[in-house]
């Protein structure tokens, strides 16, 4: 019978152990908190308290869903919040530091948006995908963010983005090997 009291606790152990080594690396973020991102043109929230893993396996970012991390471009040295001429401000506002100060973030999908929608599409495991605006575009007057994945190949398209991977099948994208496990916040 001891045994069997012992067993959720190594059902745990066992599940959570090949998540550390999928990665060549992790890091738990610090207390938790949460972002805003666009899911079909909606806004949501994602913990941001949960794991980072960087050079994630092959196996694992096969199964992770995208997450866009669409930079803006700012001068050197640019620090404190921005606001664009369009008078928009990105959601990740140069704070706290990141690699990426200034950017937005594209879900392909979300819990909640319905069987017919991409809730079956939806995992908290989100490969980072990095792209950027076009200087032109994101210091225009009529600015409007990208807020669907649906959106980004007609951005691509119209000069929207800058071309960040020369030679890469979209040369718009950057498919990292960086994982962050971020569920979507009730």
């Amino acid at each position: 019978m001891r045994h069997l009291r012992r067993a959720p606790t190594l059902v745990c152990a066992a599940l959570l152990a090949p998540l550390a080594v999928l990665s060549g690396s992790a890091i738990a973020a610090g207390s938790p908190s949460s972002e805003t991102v666009y899911v079909q043109g909606q806004t949501a929230e994602v913990n941001t308290g949960a794991a980072v893993l960087f050079d994630a396996s092959a196996g694992l970012l096969q199964h992770a869903s995208p997450i866009y991390i669409i930079g803006f471009p700012v001068a050197e040295g640019t620090t404190g919040p921005l606001t664009l001429p369009s008078g928009y401000e990105p959601q990740h506002n140069g704070f706290p530091p990141a690699p990426i100060p200034y950017h937005d973030h594209v879900l392909a999908a979300a819990p909640g948006l319905g069987t017919s929608g991409t809730a079956g599409q939806y995992g908290a495991t989100l490969r980072v995908v990095e792209m950027r605006y076009s200087n032109a575009y994101a210091y225009s007057p009529t600015f409007v963010p990208i807020t669907s994945v649906d959106q980004i190949r007609a951005a691509e398209a119209s000069g929207q983005l800058e071309i960040i991977s020369p030679g890469a099948p979209d040369p718009y994208q950057r498919w990292t090997t960086t994982v962050l496990i971020r569920p979507v916040v009730p």
